[in-house]
C-alpha cells in the first residue's frame, strides 16, 4: 500500500472506524455447507455494477486465522468488493492497528441480494493476496471434504478450482486488482460516506478540487517553463521569437494536463480525504469578499485583482448549485445565494 509519509492512511482509518449513526447497514448471510454466519455490514456503495461494505470485527469476534502470519482478531477493519453475477468477492483486510494485511479472494457462487439480507454461498476455495508475499490458495482439503460429503459434485468442483488457479494467476500481475477495489481503498471511506449521503456535495467538491488541483498543476508547470526559458533564452528581455515559444509551451502544457487533472488521472486529483469545499464555506468566503469589494473606494485599482477571485467563488458556487440540484434534488440555497453575491459584486467591480 506505500509508505504512508503524511498518515494519511491512519487518519482514513480512524475515520473509518466513527461510523455514522444514520448509516445503512446490511445484513450479509454466509453459507458454507451446512454452516451459515451472518455479519452485520456498512453499506458504503449499493451501485448495480459493484457493492462496497464495511465491517469492523467486534470485541465478541473470536479470532480468524488466515495463514501463518495473519490472524484477524477484534478491532479489524474489512472492506469487501462484491460484483453483482460475479463469482467471486474481494476484501481488503487490516489490522486493528490500522496495518494492511492482504487482499482475500472468496470463491462463492453469484451472490443474491434481491432482498436483505444478502445471500453468499461459499464454495470453499479461497486465493489469498498477503501484504508482503505471493498468493496462494486456501482450504483445498475443506473443498475436497465438501465433495466427499455430496455438498458439491466434482463437475463444480473442477470448476471451482480452475477458477482459483486463474484468479491466483492473475494476483502474479502488478496491475491485477479490479479499478472499484483500486479506486475505492480504505482511504476512500470518508468519500464514500459523503457520495452515498449527500452525492451533490460529493460530486461538486469532487470537480471544484480538480480545478484547484489543475491551476497549481500549471502554475508549477508555468514556473519550470519560465525558469528554464529565464536560464537559457532571452525571452522575458526582448519581444521576439523566444517570447512567442515560450507563450505558446505554456499553453501546450496547461492544455495537456487539463484532461489528466479533470478526469482524476494526476496524484493531487484523486481526492482521498473530505472536501475542502462546501457551499456554505463558499457562501462565507463570497460574503466576505462581497464586503471588502463593497467597503473599497476605489474599486478599479483592485478590479484586476478580485476579478479573478470573485470570478472563480462564483465559479464553484454554480457548480454546487447544479451538481445539489441535479444529484440530491434540493434547492441549494447557499450555493444559489453566493452565485447571486457574485454576480453582484462583478457589477460592482466592472
Amino acid at each position: 500500500m506505500g509508505f504512508d509519509l503524511f498518515g494519511v492512511r491512519r487518519r482514513a482509518l480512524r475515520a473509518a472506524r466513527r461510523i455514522p449513526d444514520t448509516a445503512p447497514f446490511v445484513d450479509v448471510g454466509v453459507h458454507r455447507g451446512a454452516d451459515i454466519k451472518r455479519f452485520r455490514q456498512e453499506l458504503l456503495a449499493d451501485g448495480p455494477e459493484l457493492k462496497i461494505t464495511l465491517q469492523l470485527l467486534d470485541a465478541g469476534c473470536p479470532p480468524v486465522r488466515i495463514d501463518d502470519s495473519t490472524t484477524l482478531r477484534p478491532g479489524s477493519l474489512l472492506m469487501w468488493y462484491l460484483w453483482p453475477g460475479k463469482p467471486f468477492e474481494i476484501g481488503a483486510f487490516h489490522h486493528a492497528r490500522g496495518t494492511f494485511q492482504g487482499y482475500y479472494i472468496n470463491l462463492i457462487r453469484p451472490p443474491r441480494m434481491e432482498s436483505p439480507p444478502w445471500v453468499i454461498e461459499d464454495l470453499y476455495l479461497d486465493v489469498w493476496v498477503p501484504a508482503d508475499g505471493r498468493g496462494v490458495l486456501l482450504d483445498e482439503e475443506e473443498l475436497r471434504a465438501a465433495v466427499e460429503r455430496g455438498e458439491l459434485s466434482a463437475r463444480e468442483a473442477g470448476e471451482v478450482r480452475a477458477l482459483g488457479g486463474r484468479l491466483l494467476a492473475a494476483t502474479r500481475r502488478s496491475r491485477w486488482l479490479p479499478a472499484g477495489v483500486r479506486c475505492w481503498p480504505v482511504e476512500m471511506v470518508p468519500a464514500l460516506r459523503l457520495r452515498r449521503d449527500a452525492p451533490g456535495t460529493f460530486h461538486a467538491a469532487r470537480i471544484s478540487g480538480r480545478i484547484i488541483a489543475y491551476g497549481l498543476y500549471v502554475m508549477g508547470a508555468a514556473s519550470a517553463t519560465s525558469m528554464g526559458f529565464a536560464a537559457f533564452s532571452d525571452a522575458f528581455l526582448v519581444v521576439g521569437p523566444a517570447q512567442q515559444i515560450w507563450k505558446v509551451t505554456i499553453l501546450c502544457e496547461a492544455l495537456l494536463l487539463a484532461p489528466f487533472a479533470l478526469s482524476g488521472r494526476l496524484p493531487a486529483t484523486r481526492w482521498p480525504q473530505q472536501p475542502l469545499l462546501d457551499e456554505r464555506s463558499l457562501f462565507v468566503a463570497t460574503l466576505a469578499s462581497g464586503l471588502a469589494v463593497l467597503g473599497l473606494n476605489s474599486r478599479a485599482e483592485w478590479s484586476e485583482v478580485l476579478l479573478p477571485v470573485y470570478g472563480t467563488l462564483g465559479l464553484f458556487s454554480l457548480i454546487f448549485a447544479v451538481s445539489r440540484c441535479w444529484f440530491d434534488r434540493e434547492v441549494p440555497v447557499f450555493a444559489l445565494a453566493g452565485v447571486g453575491m457574485t454576480l453582484l459584486a462583478l457589477v460592482f467591480l466592472l
